[in-house]
């Protein structure tokens, strides 16, 4: 056990500094550092010394970050579900009339801007510079 509190002890600060690049989130990368050497302990027995140990464990330290990246936000579209399927009538009524408002508003407008905002707000299509 004294091998990995050595590496602990070596190389948190550099795995941490990594994370605050990444996310910029003080307490995401404690928390993701703890994950990291977590899964480095786990998986110890792959690392064969072919790249340095600080480059393994940002290795390491990245993926836990895309993880998290990829669980927040798979919980925000099912937040996002739950809320669109507990919408009130009254809340569907307002938001059906706020968009006949912007419909009317953009009518109103010149060419190219109805054209451009119509299919930027219907196609999905944006400009490309």
């Amino acid at each position: 056990m004294g091998e990995l509190d050595e590496i602990y002890s070596n190389y948190a600060e550099e795995v941490f500094k990594y994370l605050m690049y990444l996310c910029h989130n003080a307490d995401l990368s404690e928390e993701l550092t703890q994950e990291t050497f977590y899964q480095a302990v786990k998986s110890i027995d792959r690392y064969n010394g072919e790249c340095k140990m600080s480059v393994w464990l940002c290795q390491i330290a990245k993926h836990s970050y895309y993880k998290h990246l990829e669980r927040n936000k798979k919980q925000q579209r099912h937040m996002f579900q739950d809320d669109t399927l507990h919408t009130s009538p009254e809340a569907e009524f307002i938001h059906s009339e706020d968009k006949i408002a912007l419909y009317r508003i953009i009518h109103l407008l010149e060419e190219p801007y109805k054209e451009v905002l119509l299919l930027r707000i219907l196609g999905g299509l944006v400009s490309k510079k």
